[in-house]
């Protein structure tokens, strides 16, 4: 209120958003008053994602009369230019798309008079950070600077240094050891890979007890086939950072407005979404760092109320549930083993067959040489139904129509010295996976992208690029 520069660090779910946005709403107020709504934006907030971005613009324009505007990727940005001429009195958005608005001229900020960097340290795991420094040139020094941020790692320390002017600093956080918000009921579990999803269906109905249940997963693919498995008996859909912009709202309405009440999810929303009453967070997968643990589990009992978080681990994990638990402040309660009901058992052979079919199906989320995000069975250019190339295979293993069904695979696999008209001729009988690529036999005329699949590495020193089957035939990919 005084407008001086702070930094603040202050638990997940504490309400951060209108301690800083009621003084910035205020200010801009009573000079709106005084010199009447101007073309240009007065403030900027800057989020390190879209979801948190729209949540941070949904918090201003649901709490005063003023024109805001919210500008991230992904959707089209001809709307957002012509808001901007309209005029508006406070512009939310991640800094690339900051960025592309003030190359096109579009967004002016000689006027800005408070700008906000939010989860700043989130920024710079994103990348945002040559960003925000770009962002912050283009600012007029007669401003007041607001810096939140979990943690200070070098990079936020010269942010602080060289854009702030004698900042407050306001811990909410200090040295205590807790690092989890109040009313979080720490419990964790242990089980097989190959058993977590057959457990995973009677924890959320016994702690969840039919409330909202956010299941975090590593991986893109991991959410997409446990989403679909699990959406067999559950009310259930994905999120992660693949899905288009659209589809991720409206997965985020339907799940906000309880129309259903499992989301499985990555880390794309760990931080900064605040969707009411989440009962149940589950860690399907341990997260890479105990500060990716934090913000998961903060998810739930956010705004002073109480909630369960439930991490799934491995008997090769245990040290690492013990590292984490020094790294919070907080212990574990260890749930007891949980028997797989008949749908539980169901979910995991689902899960099972998702996987075998993963080179064959459109949800997979690997590599693709399809029209799909997968290696799809749509218009595949190689990759076909069977977990082989293109076919069904013959005798000695190799699909017989790798490349020759659809011309624009890898090679000819029945005639090795020809070259096709797809990704060059392919060696199977050396070691390296794709064979002998050349860019001249190429029908897109581009070196073809190497994959990581292709590492022999991955499926044994004598494969020939892509392992063994399960029958113990080369050629088929194994997932």
């Amino acid at each position: 209120m005084q407008g001086k520069d702070m930094i603040g660090r202050a638990r997940t779910g504490t309400g951060k958003t209108l301690a800083f946005g009621i003084p910035i709403m205020d200010r801009i107020l009573r000079h709106n008053e005084k010199n009447g709504s101007g073309r240009n934006p007065l403030a900027i907030i800057l989020a390190p994602t879209r979801e948190l971005a729209r949540q941070v613009e949904k918090e201003f324009r649901e709490s005063a009369p003023l024109d805001t505007l919210c500008v991230y990727g992904g959707v089209p940005i001809s709307q957002q230019m012509r808001t901007l001429n309209y005029g508006v009195d406070i512009v939310v958005g991640t800094p690339g798309r900051v960025i592309d608005l003030l190359r096109r001229g579009v967004l002016n900020l000689s006027e800005i008079q408070f700008v906000v960097l939010d989860e700043a340290d989130q920024m710079l795991a994103v990348g945002f950070d040559e960003a925000v420094e770009v962002i912050m040139e283009k600012l007029p020094q007669n401003r007041q600077s607001m810096l939140f941020s979990a943690t200070m790692p070098s990079w936020i320390r010269k942010l602080t240094n060289q854009y702030l002017k004698d900042p407050v600093i306001i811990d909410l956080v200090g040295d205590s050891e807790q690092k989890l918000p109040e009313g979080i009921s720490l419990y964790s579990i242990v089980s097989e890979n190959y058993g977590k999803s057959s457990i995973l269906g009677p924890l959320i109905k016994e702690h969840a007890d039919g409330g909202k249940c956010i299941v975090f997963t590593q991986t893109k693919r991991e959410a997409d086939r446990l989403a679909y498995a699990m959406g067999r008996s559950y009310a259930c859909q994905a999120l992660h950072g693949d899905i288009s912009q659209n589809q991720r709202e409206r997965t985020l309405s339907g799940f906000r407005d309880s129309r259903f009440n499992i989301l499985v999810a990555t880390d794309v929303a760990a931080r900064g979404l605040d969707i009411p009453n989440v009962d149940l967070v589950v860690h399907y997968e341990i997260p890479n760092s105990s500060e990716l643990f934090v913000h998961r589990s903060g998810r739930t009992a956010r705004a002073g109320k109480k909630g369960i978080a439930i991490l799934m681990y491995t008997y090769e994990q245990s040290r690492t549930v013990k590292v984490i638990e020094q790294d919070i402040g907080c212990r574990f309660t260890e749930l007891p083993k949980v028997a797989a009901t008949d749908e539980a058992a169901e979910l995991f052979n689902v899960m099972r067959d998702s996987r075998s079919r993963s080179v064959g199906t459109r949800r997979s989320g690997g590599s693709s040489f399809s029209h799909d995000d997968g290696f799809g069975e749509r218009h595949s250019r190689g990759f076909g139904d069977f977990d082989c190339f293109g076919g069904t295979p013959n005798r000695a293993g190799w699909s017989g129509d790798a490349g020759s069904r659809y011309r624009g695979g890898f090679g000819d696999s029945r005639r090795p010295s020809q070259p096709s008209n797809g990704f060059g001729r392919s060696s199977f009988n050396r070691p390296g996976g794709f064979g002998e690529f050349e860019e001249g036999n190429s029908r897109s005329g581009r070196f073809p992208r190497r994959s990581d699949d292709s590492d022999p590495s991955r499926y044994g020193r004598s494969s020939n690029g892509f392992g063994t089957s399960d029958f113990g035939r080369p050629g088929s990919i194994k997932d």
